[in-house]
């Protein structure tokens, strides 16, 4: 049987990296999905063999920590694993480190598998490996938690299209387009003087090719950024995102 870890390198390229050359929060979201897409394949419940049972998987939300940006041209080697299955959700875990072994950064992500014709949850526990593979052992961040819908004394901060280079497979918007978004919201000077420690994301509904998205945001009392994706009055998504 497989390891229960999953652990690969990923190169933080030059072309990939921001001004100050660091890998972006994008990026290392992109490399978690790989390493997930590529752990799963290779124990057997990966995108092969849930589209032969007419199954898809969907993030749900996420919460990543990064503790020290990688930076350019380095190599990190990321670690994944499934740390609890139940019927409904199944959460995958994160754990990235330099060349020398330095934990750079954690992240836990929740997962449930849904049906591709009725769109609805099926059960995780029935699906075979998965839960052969749940060590209960989550990565040592808090756990993403449930983010306030934002009310009418939000403002909004910019809007877009989701347009070709936004969308996925299923022709929408790619979840880490959504990250993207998000944090391309703030203005150059907060990153030359501060990172972002935490993100958490929720995913609500999907955002369809040609539809024009708004961004919302509101700070708590804590100073703590919220933000909301929303079509019309229909929200998409939400974040919340703590800078230090």
């Amino acid at each position: 049987m497989k390891e229960i870890v999953g652990t690969y390198p990923y190169t933080i390229d030059a072309y990939l990296s921001d001004f100050r050359g660091k890998a972006t929060l994008p990026m290392i979201g992109g490399f978690m999905l790989q390493a997930a897409t590529r752990h799963a394949e290779e124990r057997g419940f990966g995108y092969s063999a849930m589209t032969g049972q007419n199954k898809v998987w969907v993030l749900i939300r996420m919460a990543i920590e990064i503790f020290e940006y990688p930076k350019n041209d380095t190599t990190i080697r990321l670690n994944t694993w499934v740390a609890d299955v139940n019927k409904m959700f199944t959460e995958r875990c994160f754990s990235f480190e330099d060349e020398n072994g330095k934990m750079l950064g954690c992240a836990r992500s929740v997962w449930t598998a849904i049906d591709m014709q009725s769109r609805r949850p099926t059960n995780l526990t029935e699906l075979e490996g998965l839960s052969d593979f749940a060590n209960g052992n989550p990565a040592p961040v808090e756990a993403p938690g449930k983010i306030p819908l934002l009310k009418d004394d939000a403002t909004k901060v910019t809007s877009f299209d989701v347009k070709y280079s936004d969308i996925d497979i299923n022709k929408h918007l790619n979840s880490m387009k959504y990250i993207e978004h998000f944090v391309d919201i703030f203005p150059l000077s907060m990153y030359q003087e501060k990172e972002i420690r935490r993100f958490e994301i929720t995913y609500i509904q999907e955002g369809h090719y040609g539809s024009t998205l708004d961004i919302l945001e509101k700070k708590d009392a804590q100073g703590v950024s919220i933000l909301e994706m929303k079509s019309g009055d229909k929200a998409i998504c939400s974040a919340k995102v703590i800078w230090e």
